[in-house]
């Protein structure tokens, strides 16, 4: 199944769908370049007869190869420019998979919003689990009230969030609804997820909750219950986004196409609003033949939008009609033609 997105950026807030969803993306996206924060389990991760890169050994950062993986920790691409660059160097149509515990914000500079995949968890239950994990990987020897009182583990939800509209994500789910999330997911990105249980909290001890404990956790976390609530109230928005009508500022995209070889054509499409993703549509005859989101990442649109991404290529389907016949590329929805539509191959 071809992917509906080109990129996907899966930031796992601790403990909230960590490892399976990592693993199921990686399964689902074979080929893709993927930035990864290394963990114990990533050796396993892709077989070993894949490519391990060291960015740190060519210029700003090595790798651009298929099925690459990119060790975001020991790399030097922590920061906006080192992921603008490494974004610069890859083939125009190299997918990536993010994986990373890091804030949204620290990948929206070379990565369009809507290429962020998401999930939060019920606050008490995110608390129990990140305790058991810190107990059983870290060595953690506090008791739960210490664990659950730290300032690293209040609101931690609305902290990745910080800075971000949420309603400019691609993909916002809860836990708590798995597995319909995995399928809703599925639909999303046009991908065929395979279910995995890879996280182990479940053979660690839980922790005594009473209503005391749950209802001291709910006050320290107010902000994440709060984020929780909205989710959870507007759930079909935040995982169907894409599925949703296009928006006036999708609408209101400007761009322009070329024909860069035989029945292929290539350009950009720059949304109103930065964080909507211009659809392309392309017309022969008055029928739509080709649909695609323009999400490829071209350096120098960063210029024009905080991302960079904006670019698509379009290669016409074999078989289809169209010497001599004027080709339209339009946004989808409108009949507002690029700058060089129509054009003849």
């Amino acid at each position: 199944m071809e992917p509906k997105i080109k990129d996907v950026v899966f930031v796992h807030i601790p403990k909230t769908a960590g490892t399976s969803m990592r693993n199921m993306l990686s399964a689902a996206l074979p080929t893709a370049t993927k930035i990864f924060e290394y963990g114990a389990d990533t050796a396993t991760l892709i077989p070993a007869q894949q490519t391990t890169v060291g960015a740190m050994d060519g210029g700003a950062n090595a790798a651009t190869g298929s099925g690459d993986i990119i060790d975001a920790f020991a790399s030097d691409i922590r920061t906006p420019e080192k992921i603008a660059a490494l974004r610069g160097e890859a083939p125009r149509g190299q997918r990536f998979l993010v994986s990373s515990h890091w804030p949204i914000r620290h990948w929206t500079s070379a990565f369009h919003p809507a290429s962020v995949v998401t999930f939060l968890r019920d606050p008490v239950d995110r608390v129990e689990s990140s305790y058991r994990m810190h107990v059983r990987d870290k060595s953690f020897t506090g008791s739960f009230a210490e664990f659950y009182e730290s300032q690293d583990q209040i609101n931690v939800q609305c902290r990745k969030l910080q800075g971000v509209d949420l309603h400019h994500l691609g993909f916002v789910g809860l836990v708590e609804f798995m597995p319909d999330m995995l399928k809703a997911l599925s639909r999303h990105l046009g991908l065929e997820l395979q279910t995995r249980h890879d996280n182990s909290a479940g053979r660690s001890l839980r922790p005594k909750i009473d209503a005391a404990t749950r209802s001291r956790i709910l006050a320290l976390n107010e902000d994440d219950v709060c984020l929780y609530g909205h989710v959870e109230a507007n759930l079909d928005y935040f995982t169907n986004h894409r599925g949703r009508p296009l928006s006036i500022n999708s609408k209101l995209a400007r761009g322009r196409v070329h024909r860069t070889e035989e029945r292929t054509l290539s350009g950009w499409a720059v949304a109103h609003d930065p964080n909507q993703m211009a659809m392309i549509e392309v017309r022969v005859g008055g029928q739509a033949v080709q649909r695609c989101y323009a999400d490829q990442f071209l350096p120098w649109l960063k210029k024009m939008t905080p991302h960079g991404v904006g670019g698509f290529e379009i290669c016409l389907p074999a078989g289809l009609p169209v010497d001599k016949m004027p080709i339209r590329v339009v946004i989808a929805g409108t009949e507002k033609d690029l700058k060089g539509s129509p054009l003849i191959l």
